[in-house]
């Protein structure tokens, strides 16, 4: 069993009650973007960081991350997309000061994640071609042609990246989408396979 989470954004609050709910077995597979935009972005990260110590879990690379990284390492133009884009609540979070443990989280975190019948990628992959076929940013950041293609990859395709405007997620004969936009007011969404069962928190920090 595989449970696969959206994007969450720095709500560490409104992760913990989702978490809450899950089963307690299977993989988790979380789909990337822990951080940005949201208040606790370190809180995020350090609960992860635990978690993956009491069940097994898969971390994707969001863009979010993929720009973290980016600036972190001195790339001029990540570190001003990256401020654009909710780094400085990131940074804020972390009192400026990003410990290596979490730069080593984010650093070890993975373009996409194969099973024999999923694809969990954060946003999505071109039509045609499989995801050992194309490079990260392409996967991190893919929006269109992939939203509007009825290309079949063989495996149904679990995203992120696109927030979905009525906080439902988004289901395609081949994707579904679990961006239920949290950092927006919408909700947090779980997916637990092969059942196809839905577990949905909504968005609320104190």
């Amino acid at each position: 069993m595989y449970i696969a989470i959206g994007d969450i954004h720095g709500l560490a609050q409104t992760l913990e009650r989702l978490l809450a709910r899950l089963p307690k077995e299977g993989v988790l597979v979380f789909l990337g973007d822990y951080i940005d935009r949201g208040p606790s972005s370190k809180a995020v990260v350090e609960r992860l960081l635990a978690l993956e110590k009491e069940r097994e879990c898969v971390f994707l690379r969001g863009n979010h991350e993929a720009m973290a990284l980016d600036a972190i390492d001195g790339d001029l133009e990540a570190q001003i997309a990256w401020q654009r884009n909710g780094g400085l609540p990131t940074l804020d979070s972390y009192d400026y000061d990003i410990p290596d443990d979490h730069l080593d989280f984010l650093r070890r975190t993975r373009p996409y994640f194969l099973t024999e019948q999923y694809i969990f990628v954060h946003g999505g992959l071109e039509p045609g071609k499989q995801p050992e076929e194309m490079q990260e940013p392409e996967m991190v950041w893919m929006r269109e042609p992939f939203l509007s293609s009825d290309y079949d990859w063989g495996r149904l395709v679990i995203h992120g990246h696109t927030p979905i405007g009525n906080a439902r997620p988004d289901i395609h004969p081949n994707r579904i989408n679990l961006d239920t936009g949290a950092i927006y007011g919408g909700k947090l969404t779980a997916l637990v396979l092969p059942q196809r069962r839905f577990i949905t928190e909504r968005a609320r920090e104190k």
